[in-house]
C-alpha cells in the first residue's frame, strides 16, 4: 500500500529559495536583529546585514562573469559568512556546491572536475587544499575568492588578488559592477538546479545530487510544519545551535533554510568540541540544537555537563543514525525540560522526509511521513507491503532529488520510474502511521553523522603494494554510539612486496576533539595468524590511507589481517559471508 502524510498538504511558491526564507524571516523578527551570531566571539549579522551581504555577493559574481547555471564550489567550515556566500550564490541564479572542509586534495579533486564549478569560494586555512587539488583536477577555474576576515591571500598564482578584492567590496556593497543585486527569478523552480551536494555511495566516489530550488523551499516547509505542531501561538522564535556542517543538506534544510525562515538565531559553531558546545549552550540560552547520536550521547553521561546551566534547552532533533529509546530516556532525565525528536531522510531528499513532534513519545520511531509525502514499503521482488512488515522503504514528494550529475544509470538505480525514491533502508510502518528503520540493504558506514563509503576505502587500498585484497566493514562503539570504519586486510607475501617501498608514512593527525587518527589495536581475534612483520606492514597500510582520506573515513575500527575476503562472481565483497567468517573466528578464540 501507498502511505500518504498526515498533514495537510503545502503549497511550494515557484520562488528562489533565498526569496522565500530571507522573505519569511522579516515576517517573523525586526530588521536589525541578529540572525547568525558567532559562538565564540559573539560577533553578530542581522537581518539586514545579511541581505545587503547577500545581494552585494550577488551582483558581484555577476560582475564577474557568473551567470545562472554556473556552478561555484564552497570549501569553508561554518561561519557567520557562510550564509551570504551560500545565499549570494542562489540569488544570482548559480549553483552552489559546498564541499567537506575536511576533504583532502585528491577528495576536492574529484568534486571540482566532476561539477565543472567555475569559481570556489574558499575558508581560512584551506588555500593549500585547494591549490593541491586544482593541480590534481587538471583544469583551471575562473575565480578562486577567499572567505576570511583578513582578505588575505596566498599563492597568488592561484589566488587572484584583483578579482578576491572586488567580490569583498561587492559583497560589502562597495563593488563596481552592474548594480544589479536582485534575486534571480526562476524560469523553472521544478527544474532549477539550487545545490548540488556530494553524497558517498556504495559504489565508492561521492556523486553529486542536484537539489531545486523547489526541492529546498519544500523541505523548509515541511522541517517547519512538523516542527511547529505542538508550539502554542504565543511562543518566540528559537535559538539554534549551529553546529550541523553547513557543507551538508542536513545543515543546508535545516539551519540555513528552516530555522532562519521561522525567524529563529543561529549560534554559529566553527568546530566542535564538547566543552565549547556546552559553553554556547549556556552563554547564549540555546533552545534548540540539530544534533548526531555521540553528542547526544556524550550528553548523557559526560560529567562535564553537569559544570554548565543547560536548562534554556527545549529540544534536541537528533539525525544520521537511530537513538535508542534508552540512551533518549537518560539524556531526557538529565537535562529536566528537555524533549529529544527523531527524523530521517538522506541528501538525495533535502534531506529529511520522516520526523517526531515534540509530543510524539516513541522514542523508537523516525517520525511521521512529511507533508505532501508518500511512502511504500516493498519486499526484495517490489511488492508493496502492509503495516508492519519489514522491507525497503521508498518515498516520493516535492523534497526527493531531481538526480544525479552525470550519472544518468545512479539516477535510474535510485528513482524509480513512478518516482520513488528507493532508500537501500529497511523499516516498517505502524498502524498509526508512524515509520521505524530495522537495518540497511546500503553498505554505508555511518560514523557521527557522516556517511563513509566502504568501496572508495577499497579501491584506495587496493593500490597499495602490501594489499592483495581488502574489504571495510563497521564496527559498532557503544561507547561513542556510532560506527566505526574496520579494515580487513590480505597482505601479499613479503617476497613479493619487499622490493616495492615501504608503503608510506604518516603522523597521526587530531581532529580537533581528542580524536586522534590513529587506529585502535590491531584486533587478531578474526585474524590469521600473523607475524609482529604483518602487522607492521599492515599499520604502515592504515598511515597511508589516512594521508589520502578525510579525517572522518579513517580505519578507527582498526584492523584484522585474514586469509581471504569473500567475493561474488562478478567481484563484489559478499558482505553477509565476510561478517559470518569475522563471527565464526571470533567465536573460535573466545
Amino acid at each position: 500500500m501507498v502511505y500518504e502524510s498526515q498533514l495537510p498538504p503545502i503549497d511550494v511558491p515557484g520562488v528562489n529559495v533565498v526569496e522565500y526564507v530571507l522573505g519569511e524571516c522579516r515576517k517573523r523578527c525586526e530588521p536589525g536583529r541578529a540572525v547568525f551570531v558567532d559562538s565564540d566571539t559573539g560577533e553578530a549579522l542581522t537581518l539586514d546585514g545579511l541581505e545587503a551581504l547577500t545581494r552585494g555577493f550577488a551582483r558581484g559574481l555577476r560582475a564577474s562573469g557568473i551567470r545562472p547555471g554556473d556552478t561555484v564550489t564552497v570549501f569553508a567550515a561554518n561561519s557567520i559568512y557562510y550564509p551570504f556566500v551560500a545565499y549570494g550564490i542562489l540569488a544570482a541564479g548559480a549553483v552552489c556546491a559546498p564541499a567537506n572542509p575536511q576533504y583532502t586534495p585528491r577528495e576536492l579533486a574529484h568534486q571540482i572536475a566532476d561539477s565543472g564549478c567555475r569559481a570556489i569560494v574558499v575558508g581560512d586555512g584551506l588555500g593549500d587544499t585547494v591549490a593541491k587539488a586544482l593541480h590534481l583536477a587538471g583544469r583551471a577555474v575562473d575565480h578562486v575568492w577567499a572567505l576570511d576576515e583578513s582578505r588575505t591571500m596566498c599563492d597568488g598564482s592561484v589566488f587572484r588578488v584583483a578579482d578576491a578584492a572586488a567580490a569583498a567590496a561587492a559583497a560589502a556593497g562597495g563593488g563596481d559592477g552592474d548594480g544589479d543585486d536582485r534575486i534571480e527569478p526562476l524560469a523553472d523552480p521544478v527544474t532549477a538546479p539550487a545545490y548540488l551536494c556530494y553524497s558517498s555511495g556504495t559504489t565508492g566516489r561521492p556523486k553529486g545530487l542536484i537539489l531545486t530550488h523547489r526541492n529546498m523551499v519544500a523541505n523548509a516547509m515541511q522541517i517547519n510544519a512538523v516542527k511547529t505542531l505542538d508550539v502554542p501561538g504565543g511562543a518566540g522564535p528559537d535559538t539554534f545551535l549551529g553546529l550541523a556542517p553547513f557543507c551538508h543538506a542536513y545543515g543546508l534544510s535545516y539551519v540555513l533554510h528552516s530555522s532562519v525562515s521561522v525567524g529563529g538565531k543561529i549560534v554559529v559553531m566553527r568546530r566542535y568540541s564538547f566543552e565549547r558546545m556546552l559553553a554556547s549552550i549556556e552563554a547564549h540560552r540555546v533552545t534548540f540544537a540539530y544534533l548526531v547520536p555521540p553528542i547526544v550521547c556524550a550528553l548523557s553521561k559526560d560529567p562535564r555537563a553537569d559544570d554548565h546551566s543547560l536548562d534554556s534547552m527545549r529540544t534536541i532533533l537528533s539525525g544520521g543514525a537511530a537513538l535508542s529509546p534508552s540512551l533518549i530516556r537518560a539524556t531526557e532525565a538529565r537535562l529536566a525540560g528537555l524533549r529529544i525528536i527523531q527524523g530521517y531522510g538522506m541528501s538525495e531528499m533535502s534531506p529529511a522526509v520522516t520526523m517526531l513532534a515534540t509530543s510524539h513519545t516513541r522514542h523508537e520511531s523516525v517520525g511521521i511521513l512529511m507533508p505532501s509525502c508518500q511512502a511504500k514499503v516493498i519486499d526484495d521482488q517490489g511488492a508493496e507491503l502492509p503495516a508492519g512488515a519489514a522491507g525497503e522503504l521508498c518515498f516520493r514528494g516535492p523534497n526527493v532529488m531531481l538526480g544525479y550529475l552525470n550519472n544518468a544509470a545512479a539516477t535510474r538505480d535510485i528513482l524509480g520510474e513512478d518516482g520513488f525514491l528507493h532508500t537501500g533502508d529497511v523499516g516498517y510502518v505502524d498502524a498509526e502511521g508512524f515509520f521505524y528503520i530495522t537495518d540497511r540493504k546500503k553498505e554505508l558506514i555511518k560514523f557521527k553523522g557522516f556517511q563513509v563509503a566502504p568501496a572508495e576505502l577499497e579501491a584506495l587500498l587496493a593500490e597499495h603494494p602490501y594489499i592483495e585484497d581488502a574489504a571495510v566493514m563497521p564496527v559498532y562503539d557503544p561507547a561513542q554510539a556510532t560506527e566505526l570504519p574496520r579494515g580487513y586486510f590480505v597482505l601479499r607475501p613479503q617476497r613479493i612486496d619487499s622490493a616495492m617501498g615501504n608503503g608510506g608514512q604518516a603522523s597521526s593527525v587530531s581532529d580537533g576533539d581528542g580524536d586522534s587518527g590513529n587506529v585502535s589495536e590491531h584486533d587478531a581475534s578474526c585474524a590469521k595468524s600473523s607475524s609482529g612483520s604483518d602487522h607492521a606492514r599492515a599499520q604502515q597500510v592504515v598511515e597511508w590511507l589516512h594521508e589520502r582520506v578525510a579525517p572522518f573515513k579513517r580505519l578507527r575500527g582498526g584492523f584484522a589481517i585474514v586469509d581471504r575476503i569473500p567475493r561474488s562472481p562478478a567481484g563484489k565483497v559478499i558482505r553477509g559471508s565476510l561478517r559470518e567468517m569475522i563471527q565464526a573466528a571470533a567465536a573460535v578464540t573466545s
